[in-house]
């Protein structure tokens, strides 16, 4: 492309007379033009246009072998339609004729000869001029075209992802709509369950066997209700991202022998049998992780063989894989259910997903319960897959790095300690226990549960009235604090008691349930923590517990 003082714009001089090539090529010269080719014979035009590449061409008219109109007729067709090449024809011939034919085969201007080079100048400047700014301007259309395609192409793949983002909101509605009709479902059902036969068994008609079994009935809705709104909690703190790694020590063994007689019962009354294949080599036996979450996993997963299985067996259990580096726990779950369709693989991981979310649905459960496992294995640095076929059943595998402790004894924790032989009415009698709780019910039943064991019991509503009744009642054995009272939460009273009292137990109590309530309640100065809903049992165990390492220490 020639710049904008035109002197390297390549000019093609085509004459028979060897002077008037000279003459122009040496007007050409002092005017600083620095690319001029030039032809004495027109048949070699062709081949010079095409390796040459013209910005202009001075073209005579009368030549021999071909004329200077023969010469533009065979140009047109090499000349594209959008390309500006000027032809200054210089000619001898003056006819009106002669310079009309000129001008209408192709040339863009006409000089008479003998030529005032002068004026030839001048000519050749403007035309070059011309063809500078047409090359300009079809270089800025084909940048304009090129931004247009480019802007296009954008818009196009914009589209494309428009479409692909509302068929996913479209489908992310549906599934949201689906689970919030599960969940109502879920919510619903056990308390329509309890309401109903609360207002049955009311009557003193009904034989005590069936208000046994309707008290049955009542305690298993409830769990179930619970059970819904632990797994809406967990992973509603998922997505805030407020959960986090507590690693402890872990007596693996226990832990899943403990899930086993967890589960035996649902399993045994289906008819399933259930089973666990667990063990390390050599003398590992404890392990480095967050047990809750550990607990969490396994128990979702095996909640749903159970859930999921009719017939046949469930078996659990882990290995250590010692070819990975770093070592690593592979755990499994294994049923013979109903088996899980190949293209649900990853669905059945995701919120809000489940192999049957329609309303016709056999199988009970919120459907959060993969997606929580999920995001747990992966907080801890490992992965979770499933292999299934439909109709034989599932294998759920989950990968955990392998932080290995050997001892012969772990400390008893909540999970491990169940009732003394003793009877706890033995163990625990004669305790001053103080309850800090607001809510009536809750206080009626741990009022209840405590009767057999304690000699008093003192009730208190605030943090502020917690505090006040341990400074003034120094043979307080233990206190029952709840988190969220008036005033003073839980946690603040429980320091503003550790400051003259460091040896009463203190016992957190909350319905919020939060994964870290428990370290937050530890930190603060209590021996434990225990969540709402819990049976007079649990209670008891945990108030077991405290109270037997207190006595020892």
């Amino acid at each position: 492309m020639i710049n904008s003082s035109f002197k390297n714009a390549n000019i093609l001089i085509v004459d028979d007379n060897e002077a008037n090539i000279s003459i122009l090529t040496e007007l050409l010269e002092i005017q600083g033009y620095t690319n001029v080719k030039s032809t004495t014979d027109p048949r070699l035009m062709i081949s010079l246009f095409k390796s040459f590449n013209p910005d202009l061409i001075l073209l005579d008219l009368k030549m021999p072998h071909l004329s200077g109109y023969e010469v533009m007729h065979r140009l047109k067709v090499l000349i594209p339609p959008d390309t500006y090449l000027p032809i200054l024809v210089l000619t001898a011939d003056l006819t009106v004729e002669a310079k009309e034919r000129a001008l209408s085969g192709g040339a863009t201007d006409f000089l008479a000869k003998p030529l005032d080079l002068v004026e030839v100048a001048l000519r050749i400047r403007n035309l070059l001029e011309t063809r500078f700014l047409h090359q300009h301007l079809l270089n800025q259309k084909q940048i304009l075209e090129a931004m247009v395609k480019e802007r296009t192409l954008e818009l196009e793949k914009t589209n494309r992802e428009l479409i692909i983002a509302k068929d996913k909101a479209e489908e992310s509605n549906r599934l949201k709509s689906a689970f919030l009709s599960n969940i109502s479902h879920e919510i619903r059902t056990p308390f329509n369950g309890i309401l109903g036969l609360l207002s049955i068994i009311q009557y003193d008609d009904i034989p005590a066997n069936e208000k046994e079994k309707y008290c049955n009935f009542i305690n298993q809705n409830a769990w179930r209700l619970m059970n819904t709104i632990n797994d809406i909690v967990e992973i509603s703190q998922i997505q805030a991202g407020q959960t986090t790694l507590t690693p402890s020590k872990i007596n693996i063994k226990l832990l899943i022998d403990e899930l086993f007689n967890i589960f035996k019962t649902d399993a045994d009354k289906k008819e399933v049998q259930l089973s666990i294949d667990a063990g390390f080599p050599g003398n590992i036996e404890f392990i480095i992780s967050d047990k809750l979450k550990l607990k969490t996993i396994l128990s979702k997963l095996i909640d749903n063989a159970v859930k999921y299985t009719k017939k046949g067996s469930i078996e659990f259990g882990y290995s250590l894989e010692k070819n990975n580096e770093p070592a690593e726990l592979k755990f499994y779950v294994k049923d013979t259910g109903i088996g899980i369709p190949r293209n649900k693989y990853q669905d059945c991981f995701q919120r809000f997903m489940q192999a049957d979310v329609s309303h016709t649905r056999p199988f009970e459960g919120s459907g959060l319960g993969l997606s929580i496992a999920k995001n747990f294995v992966e907080m801890q640095g490992g992965k979770i897959w499933v292999e299934s076929e439909e109709g034989k059943g599932s294998t759920f595998y989950f990968t955990l790095p392998c932080i290995t402790e050997n001892e012969e004894n772990e400390e008893n924790d909540l999970s491990q300690n169940p009732l003394l032989s003793e009877s706890p009415d033995n163990q625990l009698k004669k305790l001053k226990v103080l309850i800090a709780e607001d809510d009536d019910v809750s206080e009626m039943l741990m009022s209840t549960a405590l009767a057999t064991i304690c000699k008093e019991v003192i009730c208190v509503r605030t943090g502020n009235e917690a505090v006040e009744t341990c400074r003034s009642n120094p043979d307080i054995d233990l206190v029952l604090m709840d988190i969220k009272m008036p005033g003073m939460n839980g946690y603040y009273a429980t320091r503003l008691i550790r400051q003259f009292n460091t040896d009463v137990v203190i016992i957190a109590q909350t319905a919020y349930g939060f994964l870290g309530d428990r370290e937050k309640a530890i930190e603060a100065g209590c021996n434990d923590y225990i969540a709402k809903p819990f049976n007079h049992l649990l209670l008891l165990d945990v108030i077991n517990k405290n109270m037997k390492r207190s006595i020892t220490q």
